[in-house]
């Protein structure tokens, strides 16, 4: 560096009319290279720093080590700094330096201020869950508009009832409290068409003589072997299948219950060749 010069910002800003002058001699009719080096309070040298001449063109760019160089003529009155984060810089470059000189640059920085930001969302379910995973499916389910959701709170409102009850008022739903019980599904017309499952597990009905109580199938996932699976003819008078196996949860026990009454509203994994589908899901933290 030769005959260095060092130049604060802290006496001007773009704009306010505040310049410094920095050279005493003039060289008229003379186009001169400007070459300088940015930096800040703490030594550090700036890049990205917009060299700006006479208040309306950038000139230049600072580089990785805060070095710039431009061309100036006697038609140029001002040269400006100006980068976010510092204060702007205008310096008067009439008379016009001398080739020989760089250019030292100090900017101040200053703290610039963001509009307010605010973010929002929307759980994915209620809080009361947050301590578990269990019933994940369920909501994910819930938010892409799959069947019917019956809620811990929709269950204590109807205090007492048995738990096949839970599913009076479900429209294309109808319920008989007999004797004997029954269910009834407006798009099933065999009530074996439809499945229950209890906590992810597709219960087998009681009338099924040489199945076995349960079938284990994680989300309700599997496939039944039919050598081992052997059910008698359904008897009207029998107790209705669908009662029998919904009565095996007591309903003080069922956190949730999911109901879709057609084909069409049965998610993957609860298809089993069935016309409708009760996932009943149990308490979690009892």
């Amino acid at each position: 560096m030769r005959y260095g010069l060092t130049i604060s910002a802290v006496l001007g800003l773009v704009g306010s009319g505040v310049t410094t002058n920095l050279w005493a001699q003039a060289q008229p009719h003379q186009q001169v290279r400007l070459v300088g080096r940015v930096f800040d309070e703490t030594q550090r040298l700036v890049e990205g720093v917009q060299v700006i001449v006479n208040r309306r063109e950038v000139r230049a760019i600072t580089d990785a080590d805060g070095i710039f160089r431009l061309d100036v003529s006697p038609s140029d009155s001002t040269v400006g700094f100006r980068r976010i984060g510092y204060r702007p810089m205008l310096l008067t470059i009439r008379p016009l330096p001398t080739p020989r000189d760089t250019i030292l640059v100090q900017l101040i920085t200053s703290p610039v201020d963001l509009p307010e930001v605010i973010v929002s969302g929307q759980p994915t379910k209620p809080l009361r869950y947050a301590g578990t995973m269990k019933y994940d499916d369920v909501f994910l389910r819930q938010r892409v508009g799959l069947g019917t959701l019956i809620t811990r709170e929709a269950i204590d409102r109807r205090f007492g009832v048995a738990t096949h009850e839970v599913l009076q008022g479900i429209p294309g739903i109808w319920i008989w409290n007999g004797p004997p019980k029954r269910i009834r599904f407006a798009r099933c017309g065999d009530p074996r068409g439809v499945s229950v499952f209890i906590d992810g597990v597709r219960q087998v009905p009681a009338f099924s003589e040489t199945a076995p109580a349960t079938v284990s199938g994680r989300g309700g996932s599997g496939v039944i072997d039919p050598r081992q699976v052997a059910p008698r003819s359904f008897n009207p008078a029998d107790e209705e299948p669908l009662v029998e196996m919904l009565s095996r949860v007591n309903p003080s026990d069922v956190e949730m219950i999911e109901v879709y009454r057609g084909p069409s509203e049965i998610p993957g994994v609860y298809h089993w060749d069935g016309c409708a589908v009760i996932a009943v899901w149990t308490r979690w933290n009892k």
